[in-house]
């Protein structure tokens, strides 16, 4: 019997090169002729497949198994059709010296004629249009361009289509993803979006992949110190049953690039080793997390807590994160001026624009309502998407270091109660609590801390698979059936937080007959 086992181990190492080869094959394949040489479906329920057989094998090859996730997340086709996502996927064509794509060929018929202050008036309330002050009058751009110094801009900071220009260079090296063309028009766009699609998929699933395995990384380190078979069980239950499956693994959201930065640097901060190049990372990541998303500041709470907690240990180091941490952030500001003539970039311009159509405040909304609509409503809710994520709440007593888990929950709280008080704390056009997508992280760290042995109680193991089956769906659905949830978004309903208690129609189960559909 040994002996046989021993044979399996030495042919398994054969058996896992061409499988991953194959699969980095059809990926590639795809991203270049939008095609996966197999049926999309087949290589979505293979590698599906093999993730649970992974689960229940001690052994396995971890490039295999992230691979496989890599190829399940691009398998989902069909792209999020949201507007957020129109700067990162057109950013490697505005960045590419070699093209003449300009983003205002997203205005309105690329007109760029100025209204007066009186013609404003049509805009009150509204939120897709916005005017911006110019000499002669105002601009009116959609809420994701921003005029800047020189031309039309993204809204959004660039780190996740700079990300997607890294992946756009890299294989247009070996051969050209995206034809050359003159980009005179909007003919133009639907030409190459097909492509586009697919470049921000492949980008996505890299990043959310990534994000994965360094989380399988933070998960085998102290103090975690979990096995590799329980960290990647921890892994999988991240990986499929959390927003990051429905919204960071399927488009280049800001919430993408920053799992993916939180992931670093949280990595990074459980390393032991007081290495100096290790805290100068760990400030460079935080200026660039802060830079993708000024709210981020939020999600550095616990690394700066376990910083201070231990800075006779760390002395000298930690003053290199933060001066690393305020150059990276300077660097960014510079940048920022530069392009948008503020420091603070596209979003300084969007609050302005704002303004100007009756959105003066945008922190202005009761507390209570974008609390609930933010957690626990059916049709946002955080813990009603991926209900698995509240165990931890509910057996805190059985926790043994309930300081690091306290510490793992004030980023979360924080996030919480700020964009509760958000104007648009459902995320517009998205899927779930898509803001509250920044602490997944820290929430299956938190669900990690929950003692092994509780898990050889029936009762709990049935729960667990209910909720984790329950959490699954929640998130495949998302995923797959993106054009239906975009129908469930054009519903109308008299205010946001009604539309997140309407137990009839809920963006997992829709109701798309009823006649506030405005799709009917």
């Amino acid at each position: 019997m040994s002996d046989l086992s021993t044979t399996t181990k030495k042919i398994e190492p054969f058996l896992y090169i061409p499988a991953v080869s194959f699969l980095i094959f059809i990926s590639i394949f795809y991203l270049y002729t939008g095609s996966f040489f197999i049926s999309p479906k087949f290589a979505r329920f293979t590698t599906l497949g093999l993730l649970i057989y992974f689960l229940f094998s001690k052994n396995g090859n971890t490039l295999l198994k992230f691979v496989s996730l890599f190829v399940f997340y691009l398998s989902f086709t069909n792209p999020i059709p949201s507007s957020d996502l129109i700067p990162s996927r057109f950013f490697p064509l505005w960045l590419d010296p070699s093209t003449n794509f300009k983003f205002d060929l997203f205005l309105d018929q690329g007109s760029t004629t100025l209204l007066s202050e009186n013609d404003l008036t049509s805009l009150q309330g509204q939120m897709t249009n916005l005017p911006h002050p110019k000499e002669k009058g105002f601009l009116v751009a959609p809420y994701f361009l921003v005029p800047g110094a020189n031309e039309i801009l993204p809204t959004y900071p660039w780190t996740p289509g700079f990300f997607n220009f890294l992946i756009y260079k890299t294989f247009s090296f070996f051969h050209p993803i995206i034809p050359k063309m003159n980009y005179e028009n909007t003919s133009s766009i639907l030409f190459v979006l097909p492509t586009i699609y697919r470049l921000e998929s492949f980008s996505a699933a890299i990043l959310a992949t990534a994000t994965s395995f360094l989380l399988y990384l933070i998960l085998r380190l102290k103090p975690f110190s979990n096995s590799k078979a329980i960290s990647f069980l921890y892994v999988v239950i991240y990986s499929l049953c959390t927003s990051h499956f429905s919204n960071s693994s399927q488009g280049l959201w800001q919430h993408t690039i920053i799992e993916f930065l939180l992931g670093l640097i949280l990595y990074l901060l459980f390393l032991e080793n007081n290495n100096r190049l290790r805290f100068l990372l760990i400030g460079l990541f935080a200026g660039i997390l802060i830079y993708s998303r000024p709210s981020s500041i939020f999600l550095l709470t616990f690394p700066v807590v376990v910083l201070i907690t231990k800075f006779k240990e760390f002395k000298w180091a930690f003053f290199l994160a933060l001066i690393s941490f305020s150059i990276t952030l300077l660097f960014f500001g510079l940048l920022n001026n530069s392009y948008y003539q503020h420091f603070l970039g596209g979003y300084s311009l969007h609050k302005i624009a704002y303004s100007y159509v009756g959105h003066s405040d945008l922190f202005s909304k009761p507390l209570g309502e974008g609390l609930f609509g933010l957690t626990f409503s059916p049709g946002f809710g955080y813990y009603i998407f991926s209900p698995i994520l509240l165990l931890p709440l509910f057996y805190f007593p059985k926790i043994k270091n309930k300081g690091l888990f306290v510490c793992l929950l004030l980023p979360e709280v924080l996030l919480v109660l700020f964009y509760a008080k958000y104007v648009y704390w459902e995320g517009g056009h998205s899927y779930g609590a898509r803001f509250l997508t920044d602490i997944n992280l820290y929430s299956i760290l938190t669900f990690s801390m929950i003692p092994l042995a509780i898990w050889k109680n029936r009762i709990y193991q049935i729960v667990v698979l209910t909720l984790l089956i329950f959490s699954f769906y929640v998130q495949y659905f998302g995923a797959n059936q993106k054009e239906m949830v975009s129908l469930w978004n054009s519903c109308s309903y008299e205010s946001n937080f009604a539309k997140s208690i309407d137990f009839k129609n809920l963006p997992f189960h829709p109701n798309l007959s009823r006649t506030n559909c405005t799709h009917q």
